[in-house]
C-alpha cells in the first residue's frame, strides 16, 4: 500500500534500533506507529483497538508525545475517542 507524507512529517517519530543482528534501523517509535494506523481508512476496528489498549498497557508510553503527533498528522480526535475509554 502506497501513502503520502508531508514531506515535514517523513521524520516525525523517527528513531533508531538495532536489528537482531546489531545493524543499526530506522523505524518510527510506537507514538508515530500508532498515529500512522489510525490515518488509514482501511485499518481493522480490531487491530487498532489491540494497539491502542497495549500502548496504554505498556511502560513507555509517552501520551504527551502522542498526543503531540496526533495533532501534527491531524488524527487527534481519533486518538482522543480512544484514550477516552481506554484511561
Amino acid at each position: 500500500m502506497i501513502k503520502r507524507v508531508v514531506s515535514k512529517n517523513y521524520s516525525l517519530g523517527e528513531t533508531e534500533v538495532a536489528s537482531p543482528s546489531g545493524n543499526p534501523l530506522r523505524v518510527y517509535d510506537l507514538e508515530r506507529t500508532l498515529c500512522d494506523i489510525l490515518r488509514g481508512s482501511g485499518s481493522d476496528l480490531q487491530i487498532i483497538t489491540d494497539a491502542m489498549k497495549r500502548y496504554v498497557a505498556s511502560k513507555d508510553k509517552d501520551i504527551h508525545r502522542l498526543m503531540q503527533y496526533a495533532e501534527q498528522l491531524r488524527v487527534k480526535p481519533k486518538v482522543l475517542r480512544y484514550m477516552e475509554v481506554l484511561l
